[in-house]
């Protein structure tokens, strides 16, 4: 097997790579995956992508490119340029710009994608972490700080990493050779969310405890992203840097105690998305119905963050006796 073929399958299985970190020595596994079937798919989504001049072609070239990020910030700025007003292409390719790089990249010098996303998206405090952390680089500690405090009144912390499953799906879904395939919608879901969570990793970097006069920033802002942030990853750092700032001890043990409800929510979302999975190994009826689960992932993706789609994940599985 080819090794970009086995960076797709295990991207199909970090989804529920998550529900396993806890699990002891005898405790589940991720399931043997019908691995001919995603290699065919995988090459067939590169050779569409490669010639194909879409925003969701170049939006694909970019998370394909996981170790080589200039051209994930070409992929991502083309994709942006195409369809300007999509969220999801600007959010890609301003996480992409923060990559340090000397010189800068000429796309992001040029475009500044970081202040175009706080500026379209203005109730999201996810840019302006970005925002913040790109002051606290150039050594502008008093306009990092302001960030952070503008970040600290926004109500949503919105990656919108979830949306790149759809554009994924959109590129597949137009490939007759494989759309049909049971496999086809578990591609989508495995490569879709395949960007980093850029804002979640920078929120943790600026909002460290020995960072002076942000500790009321920080908690204001860790409190939204456990509330309301759409992956578990930003809703868990998001508690976990509460109980770093928190003042008392019984708020350190309301926060544990939260954060466990959280993980295990994520815990069991893993553990519907391995049942899902198994089923592509057994006949036709439970390849057809996986097909069906997951198909409906790639459908709430379109609106939903990864704790609501969760939910509904681990409905569908309870519903078809999978867990």
């Amino acid at each position: 097997m080819r090794p970009r073929s086995l960076a797709l399958l295990a991207a199909l299985t970090a989804g529920a790579a998550l529900a396993q970190t806890a699990v002891v020595g005898d405790g589940p596994r991720p399931p043997s995956l019908p691995e001919a079937a995603f290699e065919r798919i995988d090459q067939a989504l590169r050779d569409r992508v490669a010639t194909a001049d879409s925003a969701d072609a170049h939006f694909v070239r970019g998370l394909q490119a996981t170790m080589d990020p200039g051209t994930r910030v070409a992929g991502y700025g083309e994709a942006w340029r195409r369809e300007p007003s999509n969220l999801l292409f600007l959010s890609s390719f301003a996480d992409a710009c923060m990559v340090r790089a000397l010189p800068a990249w000429p796309e992001c010098a040029a475009t500044d994608p970081v202040s175009r996303w706080a500026a379209r998206d203005a109730d999201n405090a996810v840019p302006r972490v970005l925002l913040a952390e790109r002051a606290r680089q150039r050594g502008d500690l008093p306009g990092m700080r302001e960030q952070l405090a503008y970040a600290a009144d926004l109500k949503r912390f919105d990656s919108y990493r979830p949306r790149g499953i759809q554009s994924v799906w959109r590129v597949l879904a137009g490939i007759p050779a494989v759309a049909s395939d049971p496999e086809a919608p578990f591609a989508a879901t495995g490569l879709g969310v395949l960007r980093s969570d850029v804002g979640t990793v920078e929120f943790a970097t600026i909002c460290r405890p020995d960072v002076q006069d942000v500790g009321d920033h920080c908690r204001r802002l860790a409190r939204t992203m456990a509330d309301r942030a759409d992956t578990f990853e930003a809703r868990m750092v998001g508690l976990g840097m509460a109980r770093l700032w928190a003042t008392s001890e019984d708020e350190r043990k309301r926060l544990a105690a939260e954060h466990e409800r959280v993980y295990a929510a994520a815990q069991a979302c893993g553990g519907a998305k391995l049942a899902v999975i198994e089923s592509l190994n057994r006949d036709a009826a439970s390849r057809a119905l996986a097909r069906d689960i997951e198909s409906g992932v790639v459908a709430d993706s379109a609106t939903l963050g990864d704790p609501a789609v969760c939910d509904r994940v681990v409905t569908r599985a309870k519903a078809a006796k999978l867990i």
